[in-house]
C-alpha cells in the first residue's frame, strides 16, 4: 500500500530522506510497522531520531493520522490504510 509520510519540525530527518513528504510502498500494516520500516530504510541517524532507547516512537514526536487522528503512544498499532497520509512532528513547548 502507498503511504505519505510528512515531517515537520524535523529538518534532520527531512535532509537525511531527501524531502519533507514522502510517500513509500509499505507492505506492513500498523503506524509502528511504518515507523520502523523508515529506520530500516533510512539507517540509524534516522533511527536516532525518530525513536528513544527503548526502540519506541521518541515522546518528543507526535504522530497524526489523515490530519484528523492524532496517534497515542498505546495505539501505535493502529492498522493503516492504503493512501493514508502519517505526519511525523516534534511538539516543542516553550515560553
Amino acid at each position: 500500500m502507498a503511504i505519505t509520510v510528512e515531517f515537520l519540525s524535523l529538518p534532520n530527518v527531512v535532509k537525511m530522506v531527501g524531502s519533507k513528504t514522502i510517500t513509500i510502498d509499505f507492505s506492513g500494516q500498523t503506524v509502528e510497522g511504518l515507523i520502523l520500516e523508515l529506520t530500516e530504510k533510512y539507517g540509524r541517524k534516522v533511527q536516532q531520531f525518530l525513536l528513544d532507547e527503548t526502540g519506541r516512537l521518541d515522546m518528543m514526536l507526535k504522530v497524526l493520522r489523515n490530519q484528523e487522528e492524532w496517534i497515542q503512544s498505546d495505539r501505535m498499532q493502529r492498522p493503516l490504510e492504503d493512501g493514508d497520509r502519517i505526519t511525523i512532528m516534534l511538539l516543542a513547548a516553550g515560553g
